[in-house]
Formats: C-alpha cells, sequence, structure tokens
C-alpha cells in the first residue's frame, strides 16, 4: 500500500466539537483514563464541506449526501427534454431503483444517498435508453391503484437494471472516491474510501465540565422576576487531541476510483484534501465557542506498507508542563516515532513537519515527484 499519513496534535481550549446523544462531548477511555473524542465521522464531515471550498479542486468535490434524490433526478430528466408529468414519475421509479423510497409525496429515499450530479446524470441516460412505455408511465403517475402498483413493479424491474449502470459511470467526485460510499439495500454501489480516519482522542485525561448560562430578558427589567428569562448549562471540555487521516495512493487511482483523472488533476485532489485534512474543525457551537484552533504540529509522511497510528505515544496519559500539553505530547509523538521507525525498520519516501515547514512545504514535500 502506497499512502500519504498525517498525524496531527491540535489543541481546543472550552469547545464541544461533537456531541453526543444528551448534548455532552463525547468521550472514551484509552491507557485506563477518560478522554475526550471526536468522532471521525464527524471531522470527516468538516473535511469535506471545507474542500469543496477550495478554487482548483472546488468542481471535483461535488458529491452529495441526501435522502431527497428524486428532485434532483426529475431536474435531470427535464434538463434532457422530458416533460414534467413524465420527468417526476421516472425520478420516483429510479429513486426507488437505486435507494428505495420511503415516502412518495416526500420524494425521500429510506438512507441517505451519496452521489454526484455526474453519476445520477449517468443512471438517467441509462433509464431513458430503455425507451419505457409511455402508457406504463401514465399508469405509473395514475389515481388507479391497482393498475399504478402493476405499472410501478414493472417499470421497476426495468429501471432497477438500468440503475446498475452507476457501477460504470463517470466517477468524477474526488471526495466520494476518498470518503467512500456505503449503500445497505445494494451492495453493487458501495464504494471503499481511499481514505483512512481515526477517532480523535485526547493525548491526556479529559473530564467534561459544566457551563451555568443564563439568558436575560430584556423587556422584563421592573418585574419581580426581573432577569433571567432562561437557564441552563452546557457541557464541554478542553484538550490536545491526536488524529490520524492516510489516504491509500493506490486505491484512489484504481479503476473504481480516480484512475481517468490526469495526474495533474489527481495531483489538485490531494493538495485540496490534505490542506482540508489539515486545517478543517468541525463547526459545532461555532459561534459561541470558537474552536477554529489550527493544529499545533503535524507530521507528514509518505510511504509504502502497513499504516501505522502514533496513538499508542499517548496510552500513558501527557501530563501537562509550564507549556501546556501540545509541546510534551510533540516530544512524546516524536519519541515514539523514532522508536517505531527503528523497531520495525519502517522506511519511508518523504517526511514532514509542520514546524518548521509550513502548510505550503508540508504538502509540497509529501507530493514531490509523486507517480
Amino acid at each position: 500500500m502506497n499512502m500519504i499519513e498525517l498525524h496531527m496534535l491540535q489543541s481546543f481550549p472550552v469547545t464541544c466539537l461533537n456531541r453526543d446523544d444528551l448534548g455532552a462531548p463525547k468521550s472514551a477511555v484509552f491507557g485506563g483514563v477518560p478522554r475526550a473524542r471526536v468522532s471521525s465521522q464527524c471531522w470527516k464531515r468538516a473535511i469535506r464541506e471545507l474542500a469543496s471550498q477550495d478554487e482548483h479542486a472546488q468542481c471535483f468535490f461535488a458529491g452529495q449526501r441526501t435522502r431527497y434524490v428524486v428532485t434532483a433526478l426529475k431536474d435531470i430528466f427535464s434538463a434532457k427534454g422530458v416533460d414534467e408529468m413524465k420527468s417526476l414519475a421516472l425520478a420516483k421509479l429510479t429513486a426507488d431503483a437505486v435507494g428505495k423510497l420511503d415516502d412518495l409525496e416526500k420524494g425521500n429515499v429510506k438512507t441517505l444517498l451519496y452521489f454526484s450530479l455526474g453519476e445520477l446524470a449517468a443512471v438517467v441516460d441509462a433509464v431513458l435508453a430503455l425507451n419505457l412505455d409511455d402508457n406504463l408511465l401514465a399508469a405509473a403517475s395514475g389515481d388507479d391503484k391497482t393498475k399504478r402498483e402493476k405499472a410501478e413493479k414493472e417499470l421497476g424491474k426495468l429501471i432497477n437494471k438500468a440503475a446498475k449502470a452507476l457501477a460504470a459511470a463517470v466517477k468524477d467526485a474526488a471526495d466520494i472516491a476518498i470518503f467512500g460510499r456505503m449503500v445497505a439495500d445494494d451492495h453493487t454501489l458501495t464504494l471503499e474510501g481511499a481514505g483512512l480516519f481515526s477517532h480523535a482522542l485526547s493525548t491526556h485525561s479529559t473530564s467534561n465540565e459544566l457551563d451555568f448560562f443564563s439568558a436575560v430578558d430584556d423587556a422584563k427589567k421592573d418585574a419581580d422576576d426581573a432577569g433571567a428569562g432562561h437557564i441552563g448549562t452546557i457541557e464541554f471540555n478542553s484538550a490536545c487531541y491526536y488524529r490520524y487521516i492516510g489516504i491509500n495512493l493506490d486505491v484512489l487511482k484504481d479503476t473504481n476510483h480516480l484512475e481517468h483523472f490526469t495526474p495533474e488533476e489527481r495531483e489538485q485532489v490531494l493538495k485540496a484534501f490534505l490542506r482540508a485534512a489539515i486545517m478543517a474543525v468541525p463547526g459545532a457551537r461555532k459561534n459561541s465557542m470558537f474552536g477554529f484552533n489550527p493544529p499545533a504540529y503535524v507530521l507528514g509522511l509518505r510511504r509504502s506498507g502497513q499504516p501505522i497510528s502514533l496513538v499508542n505515544a499517548f496510552e500513558k496519559p501527557v501530563v501537562a508542563d509550564k507549556e501546556g500539553y501540545a509541546k510534551p505530547s510533540e516530544a512524546a509523538i516524536k519519541k515514539h516515532w523514532a522508536t517505531l521507525k527503528q523497531l520495525y525498520c519502517l522506511k519511508t519516501e518523504r517526511e514532514a513537519e509542520l514546524p518548521p515547514d509550513n502548510l505550503d512545504v508540508l504538502i509540497g514535500k509529501l507530493l514531490e515527484n509523486l507517480a
């Protein structure tokens, strides 16, 4: 496996980056002590959203995850000259074939689907190529329940087969190639992602704290109960996290992913992804707690072999010194990496550190002379 790996240390004060079902910051026990945690899924969404804003690679990060796929399909059918009623009927039947419609009226499927417009357009083309019978389509849109269900069943069989063309459609979304796609109802649409993501864990023992807050009612200045119009509590924590992100370069450029991209296009994708992976921050409580802190330290590696996490550098919790947690965490990860390299005879093609490198230099080193 040829890959690029990022090992990051990132400190956040007074934040709730990723909440559990009770609204508290997520946590985990590691090394026998409680740690702050941010799920990989939470951080992946932040990375995907930031990468989609990159001016040079914006068009490649075009995937959309939604249950409301009928509207998108209907618009594509209409854009190809199909009339309004027929477009809606075809869109519903196609959505049902791909993701199983949950509610015909609302036009949503049972589970989130992750497709690009290019992939949906390929499915639409495959369905139109069937030249479906207009009488059947009219029956599928009609008021007669018996005829409608019979027509839907007959058309569904045909469209379901054509929808499999998605597996051979143009793979124009780099984000789907990196983050992958899982479709429980149809494994043929599942795509393994080229990206590898750990849950972020604090390098030290962390406990959640409570913030008591009150909201003042401006209009109740003279009342007996003047003052607080609402009171409550919010949980938060403060932590220095270790994060791992890797990308399998072999998977990224195979036939099921971005083989058809030019080397220049794949480089633009990687630049945008690596930059977003380092700079993205989950947006939870972004206005009230403002957790937009970039990493204090990044170790970037390009190498072949088995992916390796450096989280065991922190199995023994780091103890803060006069400089806080970031510096002793940096010392621990450097020592652990040096030990692993020697113990397991690990080789690297490229190594870069931020600091002393800046972000552009680090990314440039990791992509230098990349085949």
